[in-house]
């Protein structure tokens, strides 16, 4: 068995290693840092940002931007922002939370899509 601290062999049975003396039957938990979550939040705001600049500037710059061509890239960008908030619910670290994160995003999505397509449909 090698020891996890400076792999020097040792025997099978061996508690500690000859060499450093580590406890061979000692693994401590690895503290790593999750950026995932952090990427995930970054995500969506950039998103966010740029989808409600877009968004602004459609509307200030196109006249009866509710109609037409710009009508759709509207409903596209709304429909994107709606589904990124399930990002922020599974960021969350804590179990329970990210469950419970997770539920009230998708209520949400659901909601921002129904609405949009009804918004298509008139």
């Amino acid at each position: 068995m090698n020891c996890p601290k400076c792999q020097t062999q040792n025997e099978e049975s061996a508690q500690f290693c000859r060499n450093c003396g580590t406890n061979m039957h000692y693994f401590p938990e690895v503290k790593t840092t999750d950026k995932t979550s952090d990427l995930l939040v970054v995500i969506f705001l950039i998103y966010m940002f740029v989808s409600e600049i877009a968004r602004f500037t459609i509307q200030k710059l196109v006249d009866n931007w509710y109609e037409g061509t710009t009508k759709y890239i509207i409903i596209g960008i709304n429909l994107i922002a709606g589904v990124s908030v399930i990002l922020l619910g599974i960021s969350i670290k804590n179990k329970t939370s990210k469950i419970f994160g997770i539920i009230l995003a998708s209520i949400y999505a659901i909601y921002i899509i129904y609405s949009n397509i009804d918004w298509l449909v008139r």
